[in-house]
């Protein structure tokens, strides 16, 4: 059985959306599914719209989570292309992941310009990590809405003046130069 968990989303103190975490029972347990390759598009979004179809009229955004496998998916991008068409009163928001894959960057920026004519967000997960670099990160830029930076990634550090906050204000300027949304989460 999977299920959505939401965190919450606020901007100056107000509650506007969710980020929702997939989840696997298992034994009685929730848990990180062990292969996101083995839900389909059409699974997933199924779960998607009856998660939203629950949510208050207050919220006015979503956002979900993608690894590079799924994003460039053609079920992923027509089933939530639908999703977002069915629920126009809350934006929904594909967070591509910084994780590895054997996704080029042409099949992300090509799979990302199909995700914004169907009027989804797409957001950088992490970026500074992973895939999410600033090379790929000026690629794919016109069509992004938000940049994310975590501050999780960086919990081993032990001076955050001096190794965090230049990561972070680097990217703080890249959103503000181009025009993003920017998180810091974590």
């Amino acid at each position: 059985m999977l299920r959505f968990f939401g965190q919450p989303k606020y901007a100056d103190k107000e509650l506007f959306g969710y980020e929702l975490f997939l989840r696997e029972k298992v034994a009685g347990n929730w848990q990180f599914p062990k292969s996101f390759s083995q839900i389909h598009g059409h699974e997933f979004s199924q779960l998607l719209a009856a998660t939203l179809a629950l949510m208050s009229t207050d919220i006015q955004l979503v956002s979900i989570n993608l690894d590079r496998e799924q994003f460039i998916e053609e079920a992923y991008i027509c089933e939530l292309g639908r999703v977002q068409e069915e629920y126009p009163q809350i934006q929904v928001v594909v967070e591509l992941t910084e994780h590895d894959g054997k996704v080029t960057n042409r099949q992300l920026i090509d799979a990302a310009a199909r995700y914004v004519q169907s009027r989804i967000w797409i957001c950088l997960d992490d970026v500074g990590t992973g895939d999410n670099q600033i090379s790929f990160v000026q690629q794919i830029d016109p069509y992004v809405s938000e940049y994310k930076f975590d501050l999780q990634n960086f919990h081993g550090k032990k001076d955050y003046a001096t190794s965090v906050s230049p990561y972070l204000q680097f990217w703080r300027e890249q959103a503000a130069l181009h025009h993003k949304f920017f998180a810091i989460e974590g």
